[in-house]
């Protein structure tokens, strides 16, 4: 990719890669998003206002003016991520358009705005990362970066459960408003349910399930004198994931480790089974009564008023679905003031339609098939292993969105997005690594005869 307006880099001749601008950019957008309280806005602007979905805004614009200005392709003619959001926002652009000719009403009319432009800048980032992480070091930075990110995302959670306190009402920026949208300290089974920065415990605790496999994955691969501290985000997330007395973030995080297991070498997967029951025996002591409430979270069945109050309101969301089934009624105007379900899929169901929920599967399906396809033609154990903790984060947080709106949560939707644009990294490099080695093997072979002569 060639310069434009010193921000983007591109693959130099030959192959090679020069320097990229994104890893600082998706580093700058991690702070933007992970640091800051969810509930810091610019008032004027809404929830369109957040610091980090104006900076993805930027991105788009960043990428799209490459686009115009760059003179050659950088990249195979196909590539299934691109392809995928680029249906996704097909989708929700005409169920934009089929919403505003229908009519709505103005309750609606401004979420639909708002919500259009959240995607925008959510496929600005996926963007950015698929095109701009032009080597392997690139991704390495960011995915260091997301390891340090959930580090101290569960620092700060476990600060909370010791506590009781939220220990962010003290924040405050110039320029930025608190919202309505509070992260609150929630409680349940008598413990402390922690929230981070983010609006709810459950976005909280996908944040961990998902950031666990990365740093899992660098810590087992890093080689320097610095790689014992790179085991302490796992601990800090492992152990704060358990304590979030969420089903959610258990079973997403149980599913992120299956997928790394069958990159494993067998002795690794016998250790990593001891370290987890060694964990849960941790807990069991430090904390009385918690394994027991994370036990009780898959018993009580539909008692818990958590699954009832997404259960009663499904028949009423089907309802609604099936009024626009094709297109939907628009992204964002299926509000909270109608019924609350905590499914994102049945969400996408009702605002986008059958095409709307088709093209977003696709477009995680995608994501994930970029990571699979990249750990088949990895080189070596390192690369395997790296695109394997990719496939499980995007899993781990499609999973997720399964127990809740994840697209009214500004974390949980970033960092997926972020992810998926990562694996379009990893697919990419991975093909240009390929198609060198081939180029390598034919000259050799080429010059062969030559040099018999």
């Amino acid at each position: 990719m060639y310069r434009v307006n010193g921000l983007l880099h591109s693959e130099g001749t030959q192959g090679a890669a020069r320097k990229s601008d994104a890893p600082m950019f998706l580093t700058v957008y991690l702070v933007l998003t992970f640091a800051l309280p969810s509930n810091l806005v610019i008032a004027s602007l809404g929830s369109v206002g957040r610091p980090n979905t104006l900076f993805a805004l930027l991105g788009l614009a960043w990428w799209i003016l490459h686009q115009l200005q760059r003179t050659k392709s950088f990249t195979k003619s196909f590539h299934p991520l691109r392809i995928a959001i680029s249906a996704f926002l097909m989708v929700a652009l005409a169920s934009y358009a089929y919403a505003m000719v229908r009519g709505l009403p103005e309750s609606e009319a401004s979420p639909a705005d708002a919500g259009l432009l959240r995607l925008a800048g959510w496929a600005g980032i996926l963007l950015i990362a698929a095109d701009g992480l032009t080597t392997r070091e690139g991704v390495r930075k960011v995915l260091r970066r997301i390891a340090l990110v959930g580090g101290l995302t569960a620092t700060l959670g476990l600060l909370q459960f010791a506590t009781g306190s939220s220990l962010i009402e003290w924040i405050r920026i110039p320029g930025l408003s608190v919202s309505s949208e509070l992260a609150n300290i929630d409680s349940r089974g008598g413990f402390v349910r922690a929230a981070g920065m983010s609006m709810h415990p459950l976005e909280y605790g996908v944040v961990l399930s998902a950031s666990l496999p990365i740093a899992i994955t660098l810590a087992l691969n890093d080689v320097t004198k610095r790689r014992v501290l790179w085991w302490i985000p796992v601990g800090l997330i492992a152990v704060a994931a358990m304590l979030s007395v969420s089903r959610a973030a258990l079973i997403c995080m149980a599913l992120a480790f299956l997928i790394l297991l069958p990159v494993w070498p067998k002795q690794l997967r016998r250790r990593a089974v001891v370290v987890s029951a060694l964990l849960v025996a941790v807990i069991y002591v430090v904390t009385p009564g918690m394994i027991g409430t994370l036990f009780g979270l898959f018993t009580v069945g539909t008692n818990d008023p958590s699954i009832s109050s997404r259960t009663n309101g499904y028949s009423t969301a089907f309802g609604m679905a099936s009024q626009q089934l094709v297109l939907g009624r628009g992204f964002g105007t299926f509000l909270p003031a109608y019924v609350i379900v905590d499914n994102q899929y049945l969400g996408l169901l009702v605002e986008l339609g059958i095409a709307g929920l088709v093209a977003f599967l696709l477009l995680v399906s995608a994501g994930m098939f970029c990571a699979w396809r990249a750990r088949r033609l990895a080189s070596n154990n390192e690369q395997r292993q790296m695109s394997q903790s990719v496939l499980a984060s995007i899993a781990a947080a499609a999973l997720a969105f399964g127990f809740f709106d994840a697209f009214a949560f500004p974390m949980a939707a970033s960092l997926l997005f972020l992810m998926l644009g990562i694996a379009g990294a990893l697919w990419r490099i991975s093909h240009r690594e390929l198609a060198d080695a081939q180029l390598k093997e034919h000259l050799k072979e080429e010059a062969a005869p030559a040099g018999n002569d």
